[in-house]
């Protein structure tokens, strides 16, 4: 905001780092949150909330206060932008005046949420400039470097090479977080080094997808873990990337980094351009719009600079769609496609421009009660296609892919979003990779008392069906398998809930949980879908009926989902 209405004095908190007292003081307030979980506010918004949900607060509180909320969602979960719905119904009635209705961009949009949060920020600043009965002018000016740092090239000759193969890494023992009674404290910025000490194949060498059961030892590392858990790993990018980088920004990688005041949390003070290339910048993913402003004012080509000031604008948005989005081009792609840009880009901005690499997360798909100081994933090696002459991949599958056994690897666990009862029944809907919390459930629960009923989809029974033999004997588990190719008429997951559905129903009866996982494209919809028609069919409702029963399920958390 600060760099594109230079003209107004904007003060950024984080909402927990903000009091309500502090909040009164302000006319005008925007908000931007997400969902996290089951419809849960993320962290750093929990305490904000529990102060705005207190009792003593009155119609009147904020009678003074101007307001809008952009809400970040993915509307393939049923609690789509949940958080952001209540924060502003909730400041609305404390008193609060909407400045502007509700933004809810969306992960699933075919533009990506950045162009739907893009076009609701200039909306919302017409009406702004509206409110303040001036004209506010959306020019972009170049913020200061987020972070200082200097860049100090290698001294002399003959110093030891570098060794960057994942299988030598360590982490020191001195950078660890213990608690009072010597166990190690995992988080994001505080991720355990952990050990892949098991890759094993799950599809048919003549499958066209390659999907592998990693396991990892976690041996010191503190994790305790449930089922429905979500383990987080820090990827690294590929050697040919890195050096591809350092040719395009005129980087040695020999050189060392050292900040001169803040940092990322989860960087050293210090460390060598190849560390930094390879583990933290995230030089392999695909350039978001700041990416582009920023660069626009390095461009002193006169067509460069035209396209880059046409890719920005909001008449450009499919141009820019075009160029990045569809066929996945990378920063290292676009900054090969620009030489002005990348001969002039001030180094001051490279955390600006390149975002930090993020931790992937994936389902944990063991039980700590039977693997104890193991944790396994279930995880598709991603490779496809575009226009673009070079494979795309997904970073983190392709690279647990290509790491030897014993490789260190960083990562760290949360809690999921599912919650799995232990008195009553449990539908699981999991098809592909999808299956992987209800695996780690199932180990957990194999051969007790509780009802498990998983429908499982895939291709075929013998070429991806992951786990057949290790399901077979489960006395309270019945799986339930779609094999779309094995026959002329393609067989889902929904087609076979619909057709076992007095099975559905009796459990639903029982107070069942009814949780899927898996693609968030269109199969949990279709899911829905289908269990409307159960309800309908078998529970002798009416179609609205049915549509209120699953809405009623959701908001008392017995329809769970974790979609990606």
């Amino acid at each position: 905001i600060n760099a594109e209405y230079g003209d107004l004095d904007v003060r950024f908190s984080e909402m927990n780092q903000i009091s309500l007292q502090q909040l009164q003081d302000h006319r005008i307030a925007l908000f931007v949150c997400s969902t996290t979980g089951d419809g849960e506010e993320p962290k750093n918004m929990k305490l904000f909330w529990r102060q705005l949900l207190s009792r003593q607060l009155s119609q009147q509180t904020f009678s003074d206060l101007s307001f809008s909320v952009l809400g970040l969602g993915d509307s393939s979960y049923a609690k789509f932008n949940y958080v952001a719905k209540r924060l502003f119904r909730r400041l609305q009635g404390l008193g609060g005046t909407p400045l502007y209705t509700l933004g809810l961009s969306d992960e699933q949009h075919p533009e990506g949420s950045d162009y739907q949060s893009y076009v609701w920020m200039g909306e919302l600043f017409d009406k702004l400039g509206q409110h303040l009965q001036r004209q506010l002018t959306r020019t972009y000016r170049m913020l200061p470097p987020r972070y200082t740092f200097t860049i100090n090239k290698c001294q002399g000759e003959g110093k030891d090479e570098v060794e960057t193969k994942n299988e030598v890494v360590a982490l020191e023992d001195s950078n660890r977080t213990m608690t009072d009674n010597g166990d190690t404290v995992t988080s994001k910025d505080n991720p355990f080094n952990s050990v892949v000490v098991g890759k094993r194949r799950l599809t048919s060498t003549e499958h066209f997808q390659d999907v592998r059961l990693v396991e990892f030892d976690i041996t010191g590392s503190g994790i305790q873990y449930k089922p429905g858990d979500v383990v987080w790993i820090y990827p690294r990018n590929s050697d040919e990337d890195v050096q591809e980088a350092a040719n395009l920004l005129n980087l040695d990688l020999d050189s060392t980094l050292e900040f001169t005041s803040s940092r990322p949390a989860q960087l050293p003070k210090s460390l060598t351009v190849r560390d930094l290339l390879s583990e933290h910048l995230d030089i392999a993913s695909i350039p978001s719009r700041l990416f582009f402003e920023i660069c626009a004012n390095f461009a002193v080509d006169e067509l460069e600079k035209e396209k880059f000031d046409e890719f920005i604008s909001l008449l450009g948005r499919e141009e820019l769609y075009s160029y990045v989005s569809r066929p996945r081009r990378t920063i290292l792609e676009v900054l090969g496609d620009f030489h002005s840009v990348r001969a002039n880009l001030d180094m001051r901005y490279l955390f600006d421009f390149i975002p930090l690499i993020r931790p992937r997360g994936f389902s944990i798909a063991s039980a700590q009660c039977v693997h104890q100081d193991r944790l396994e994933i279930c995880m598709a090696v991603v490779r496809f296609r575009t226009i673009m002459k070079k494979e795309r991949i997904g970073l983190c599958s392709n690279y647990l892919a290509k790491l030897p056994l014993n490789s260190r690897v960083k990562l760290f666990a949360e809690p999921g979003s599912f919650k799995f009862p232990t008195d009553r029944p449990i539908i699981m809907v999991g098809p592909g990779t999808g299956c992987a919390p209800f695996r780690s459930l199932i180990q957990s629960r194999a051969n007790t008392a509780q009802q498990l009923i998983l429908f499982f989809g895939c291709r075929g029974e013998h070429s991806d069906y992951f786990f057949k033999t290790e399901w077979e004997d489960i006395i309270n588990l019945r799986v339930i398998t779609a094999f779309s190719r094995d026959q002329d008429r393609k067989i889902y997951v929904q087609h076979r809930i619909v057709e076992h559905g007095a099975l559905v129903w009796g459990a639903l009866e029982q107070g069942a949980v009814f949780c899927v996982a898996g693609n968030s494209k269109n199969m949990p919809f279709q899911v829905k879908d289908a269990l409307i028609r159960v309800s309908c069919d078998h529970g002798k409702l009416s179609q609205s009926e049915s549509e209120k029963y699953v809405e009623l399920l959701v908001r008392n958390r017995l329809y769970q989902t974790e979609t990606w």
